[in-house]
């Protein structure tokens, strides 16, 4: 996964308080799942392949970890 250059690491282990090793893989594949969505429009779903141009040009941002903040709950705080 390509992180952009704005995505703090610090702030995203800080916000994902409570968050298990699975939590953590949840949340970052929200994330990029995130910025797939986000270039749809671009990507041709009837080829098998995605074009290089495109790869190139996607990265995980800082506002996608925090869209999938909020859509994952931490499971060692669930129960409380």
């Amino acid at each position: 996964m390509k992180l952009g250059p704005d995505v703090d690491k610090v702030a995203v282990a800080q916000a994902t308080h409570g968050c298990v090793g699975a939590d953590l893989s949840s949340l970052c594949q929200e994330a990029a799942m995130q910025c797939v969505r986000e270039k749809m429009d671009v990507i041709d779903l009837d080829e098998d392949t995605i074009d290089a141009e495109v790869l190139e040009s996607m990265f995980v941002t800082n506002d996608h970890f925090i869209f999938a903040t909020k859509q994952t709950n931490p499971s060692s705080l669930r129960e409380v």
